[in-house]
């Protein structure tokens, strides 16, 4: 049988979705994450092939019955991340394909915009991505943490949280219930604590336990500084979209789509509020949407548009 595979690579997941050419599932696995970042490329090369035959076992798929291969990538931001996935999958044996590797954007975009509009992602980091009818791309964001890149992010959300337990410490705010319970899940009883806590996230060794989750609760109990927390949030999603809304001559009184993807925002109920209501404020004729397919069928759908371009 002849198919389509797309593949939503993440930090936290491998999304695999197989359909037929008129776009019915066939099968879908979610299996653990092939980050290019983290794995050695035999490691990552055993990884990808795993999860791909556990996706095709499904539905007895053979790999070179395969049409077209889409894997939206995180972390795929440059020509040596480009050059290095390419060679990976077009590596990988049985596949006699076409293949093509993208930014894990742009698989989103397409699933939440059906390819005409703006996205912006606010998961563990932040990247807006945008295309107009005329097929102009462009993206905005997902520059490292170092130089404060993930601008409303979980991360940024956790970050500011812990800021704010600082604050407590130091007699500039008063102690809040969300410094109560970010004390409490991380177990932060004095100056200390808190310093081993930065020092973990500087090295790369620390794993957020749902601040974001803590500041959302807190926020729903009137905390302000929680409140302000995701308000500020909003502001920075908001910002990273609108400066693609001008770049991509959104701007002109049309309707367009406008996709909201990731935990941070998604599920946050004051972050999403917000972020809609400065859409509404600023650009009315944006149709701000949760999307209800996910990466991997916007893969599909991008593999059955090059098959038919070709």
């Amino acid at each position: 049988m002849k198919y389509v595979l797309g593949i939503d690579s993440g930090g936290q997941k491998f999304l695999a979705r197989a359909q037929d050419l008129d776009g019915t599932d066939l099968a879908w696995l979610l299996g653990p994450p092939a980050l290019h970042h983290r794995l050695t490329p035999e490691q990552l090369q055993l990884r990808v092939s795993e999860n791909i035959d556990a996706c095709l076992s499904k539905f007895g798929g053979k790999r070179e019955d395969c049409e077209f291969l889409v894997c939206g990538a995180s972390g795929l931001d440059n020509a040596s991340d480009q050059n290095f996935l390419d060679n990976l999958y077009h590596s990988l044996p049985g596949f006699h394909c076409r293949i093509k590797c993208l930014n894990d954007a742009v698989i989103a975009h397409q699933a939440a915009t059906g390819g005409i509009g703006v996205i912006v992602i606010s998961g563990t980091g932040s990247v807006a991505y945008g295309r107009n009818q005329s097929g102009v791309e462009a993206r905005c964001g997902g520059w490292p943490q170092v130089i404060f890149g993930d601008d409303g992010s979980g991360t940024w959300i956790a970050c500011q949280a812990l800021k704010h337990v600082s604050h407590t410490f130091d007699g500039r705010q008063p102690p809040s219930l969300l410094s109560e319970k970010i004390r409490r899940i991380l177990g932060i009883r004095s100056e200390e604590d808190l310093i081993n806590v930065c020092k973990e996230m500087e090295q790369m060794k620390w794993v957020n336990p749902g601040l974001g989750a803590e500041v959302d609760s807190a926020a729903e109990e009137n905390d302000p500084h929680a409140i302000q927390i995701l308000k500020d949030a909003a502001s920075c999603t908001f910002a990273l979209a609108d400066s693609l809304v001008a770049r991509l001559n959104f701007n002109n009184g049309s309707p367009f789509k406008v996709g909201a993807w990731g935990s941070a925002l998604v599920k946050s109920p004051l972050h999403f509020m917000h972020f809609k209501q400065l859409f509404a404020a600023n650009h009315p004729a944006a149709q701000v949407l949760i999307p209800d397919k996910d990466a991997a069928h916007g893969a599909c759908e991008m593999a059955r548009r090059f098959l038919l371009d070709a």
